[in-house]
């Protein structure tokens, strides 16, 4: 049996954004499948800021994968303007180039949304730099389905194609982002859809009850006190604390419904709620398998996290995702779903009564992510036969 060692970037395991950790135990998901039809065993090195055990225990346990085949590797930050950082970290950029060197081959999902600067151009170039040093080294590099784009700053744009055009298989999560890219490149592009449509859950059946869940997915990224850190270059037309207030308040005065607050990044805002009565508030989860578990118990999903939305949906939960970039609108106009809530385009009377409709007509909504959920299936089988195709001709 041969044994190969593939390196993934841009997927987190120690981290709290249960997103872009569902990218990789997805990721890793559809390999492990791969190595069996290949006759091949795979060891997994992750290129990541952190390491935390736990973390990396959990991804072991929950994909029955031994431990002893992941391994960490710090990336570190690549602000080459700031010498006294880099002197500081360049034993990092040793041990990181010496763990690319042992790689078959590279597979980069940039987080899912991070190939683009509209989070800055600091996080644009980290995630950037490492496709870079992959392909200076001769090292095969597939970008895995993702979001491209939109780059402001042209010199991010030839940044972008740069690495795009020198990876050995490019595959995009939505048509849109496909197009974009080929508004600036002749590179083709797999379009497929989002990774974490695979993400494992413990399908259970739900019970017979009084009241209707409802689970509310605020983002720390969007409030006006927000727990996340990260810089958003985009703006909303809605004002997303009056929003979320009100959709609260319009959900709580109904009796028939069941109100869940589920962060998925960290504790997501939840603390907006602690002093609202009549509130379930979930506290944040160790993994994105236990969080999807949660997720698919209940009736109706609302969310401003896409991954998070993403959970609910795989799981035939009615789906509402509430948009701030087109990253959602393209994934889910590639599954023929249009029941999206916009927050760069509507405006907070608009974006709640909006949601309010699609709330009311929850049946439905169910209806059509089932339709919409045989169209994922065909698509997503794309992922693993586009990796393993590109497997057999580099290592052919």
């Amino acid at each position: 049996m041969k044994h190969k060692t593939i390196g993934i970037m841009g997927g987190l395991v120690s981290n709290a954004n249960l997103g872009c950790v569902a990218l990789t135990y997805s990721l890793i998901n559809v390999l492990e499948k791969i190595k069996s039809n290949l006759d091949c065993e795979f060891d997994y090195i992750i290129f990541e800021y952190e390491f935390i055990e736990d973390c990396y225990s959990r991804l072991s346990s929950k994909l029955n994968i031994d431990r002893s085949r992941l391994h960490f590797s710090k990336i570190g930050f690549y602000e080459n303007e700031n010498w006294k950082l880099y002197i500081k970290t360049i034993g990092e950029k040793a041990k990181m180039v010496k763990d690319i060197k042992k790689c078959d081959l590279v597979i980069d999902i940039t987080q899912g949304d991070s190939f683009t600067d509209i989070y800055g151009m600091g996080r644009f170039n980290s995630l950037t730099h490492i496709k870079e040093l992959v392909v200076k080294y001769n090292i095969p590099l597939v970008l895995a389905p993702q979001t491209y784009g939109p780059f402001l700053d042209d010199t991010a744009k030839n940044k972008a194609k740069t690495a795009i055009e020198k990876a050995v298989s490019v595959m995009s999560r939505d048509k849109e982002s496909a197009d974009y890219v080929k508004s600036f490149s002749d590179k083709d592009i797999v379009v497929t859809t989002d990774l974490a449509f695979g993400l494992p859950f413990e399908k259970s059946n739900k019970k017979e009850k009084d009241k209707i869940k409802i689970g509310l997915n605020p983002s720390g990224l969007l409030v006006n006190t927000k727990t996340e850190k990260t810089n958003l270059a985009t703006s909303l037309a809605t004002d997303y604390d009056k929003y979320i207030k009100d959709l609260t308040d319009e959900i709580l005065s109904r009796p028939e419904y069941e109100l869940h607050i589920i962060p998925h990044v960290g504790d997501d805002a939840i603390g907006m709620f602690k002093n609202v009565e009549g509130v379930v508030v979930h506290q944040r989860f160790g993994d994105p398998v236990e969080a999807k578990n949660v997720i698919a118990q209940m009736d109706v999903f609302i969310g401003s996290r896409m991954h998070a939305t993403i959970g609910a949906f795989s799981s035939g939960v009615a789906t509402i995702p509430v948009a701030y970039s087109r990253k959602f609108s393209g994934l889910y106009r590639s599954l023929g779903y249009d029941n999206v809530v916009d927050l760069t385009t509507s405006g907070t009377d608009d974006a709640l009564k909006y949601t309010l409709e699609l709330l009311n007509n929850h049946k439905q909504l169910k209806t059509e992510v089932q339709n919409s959920l045989l169209k994922v299936d065909s698509v997503y089988s794309i992922i693993q036969t586009e990796i393993e195709s590109v497997m057999k001709k580099v290592w052919n």
